[in-house]
């Protein structure tokens, strides 16, 4: 029998980790750098210095080429600023020749969609000799326009360049709002010598789609009943059914709790002002607690107005009550002394009529007495 061939060893042997087991590489700073030049050492083993001369150099270029390219692109960006193109709807992206490529720094190469032939440029459509294209432009009306295809018509009339005003005209606003507006349309106010600008001004919306979009927000809008009635959906089956009686009874039970929620809350702050804090309360509350307070303060404010005229007024009011006082005090002491007058005068009347009185009770008794003398004289 042969011999059995031995296993060829590997090419690839596993490198040896001369750095296992050190302690703190990701800490230390020393360790790091003992770490990289341990590694450097284990890369360069085996190499003679022209390989490794060779390695550097190779590295050198790449490095080189890089920043080159990093710095091309920079001042690319600086100097020649490039904006992105837009493609009109329906026209091929190969007819127009790329921006960044007659620029000079296309990275897409042939990836790109733009044409990278300089002659795309050159290339002018012939015109037509035989269709007269204002034809074409009567029959292009605004109705069909959209706003940048609006925004193009007026661009391309090349009128109104002697403005120096930023109001736009209002014939120009009418004919737009009203579908006037088109190739042959003329402003009222002079044509190309207008004053005022013949542009559209930034955000200018067609009435059409204003009200359009007015249409649609309206469509989007539900009733009361459509929302209700989407909301019943949306409840559970397992609900208890709103009678009289149930809602009767819920109701009570709500306003008694309002009840009782108002009375806690009213002798809290009847507590609070008992105990001298009244901070924080409204003046609603202050005028509940307390109404004589805003009396007294009113009567204070008014007390503290002063007015002349009305202090000469209350003057002469004063003045002439004294002199009426002083008239009505001397005719009362008139009126007293008379009265004390005639007083005295019927005393002295009465005293008169009392000593008539007595004597004629005095005669009277002298009669009595003469008639009883008869009267025994005759007995006897």
């Amino acid at each position: 029998m042969p011999p059995k061939k031995m296993n060829a060893p590997s090419g690839s042997k596993v490198k040896d980790d001369k750095t296992f087991g050190m302690k703190n590489k990701n800490k230390s700073s020393k360790v790091q750098k003992e770490v990289q030049r341990i590694q450097q050492g284990a890369a360069m083993a085996g190499k003679s210095p022209a390989a490794l001369a060779k390695e550097k150099e190779r590295d050198l270029r790449a490095k080189e080429k890089l920043n080159e390219e990093k710095r091309a692109k920079e001042e690319a960006e600086l100097l020649k600023p490039v904006q992105s193109q837009k493609v009109p709807f329906g026209v091929d992206p190969k007819t127009i020749l790329c921006a960044f490529f007659k620029a000079g720094h296309c990275e897409k190469a042939t990836k790109c969609k733009f044409s990278h032939n300089l002659d795309v440029e050159r290339k002018v459509e012939k015109k037509n000799l035989y269709a007269d294209t204002r034809e074409e432009q009567e029959a292009d009306t605004m109705e069909t326009w959209d706003e940048e295809k609006l925004k193009d018509v007026v661009l391309s009339k090349h009128g109104n360049t002697r403005t120096t005003t930023d109001i736009v005209c209002k014939h120009f606003i009418e004919a737009i709002e009203s579908n006037k507006f088109g190739w042959f349309w003329e402003c009222p106010s002079g044509g190309e010598k207008c004053q005022y600008r013949h542009a559209l001004p930034p955000g200018f919306v067609l009435k059409a789609q204003r009200k359009a979009e007015a249409d649609a927000a309206k469509a989007n809008i539900i009733s009361l009943e459509e929302f209700l009635e989407v909301e019943r959906h949306k409840l559970g089956s397992n609900l208890t059914p709103v009678t009289p009686k149930s809602f009767a009874k819920w109701k009570k039970t709500r306003m008694d709790k309002k009840q009782a929620e108002d009375e806690a809350m009213q002798k809290a702050k009847n507590t609070q002002n008992a105990a001298g804090k009244n901070v924080g309360m409204s003046g609603r509350d202050l005028f509940s607690y307390n109404p004589e307070w805003f009396d007294e303060e009113d009567d204070g404010n008014a007390s503290d107005d002063w007015d002349l005229d009305q202090y000469r007024k209350q003057v002469d009011i004063e003045d002439a009550a004294a002199e009426d006082a002083a008239a009505d005090g001397v005719a009362d002491l008139a009126l007293s002394e008379e009265a004390e007058n005639e007083g005295a005068g019927a005393e002295n009347e009465g005293a008169g009529a009392e000593n008539e009185g007595a004597e004629n009770e005095g005669g009277e008794n002298e009669g009595r007495e003469e008639r009883g003398a008869a009267d025994q004289e005759g007995a006897d």
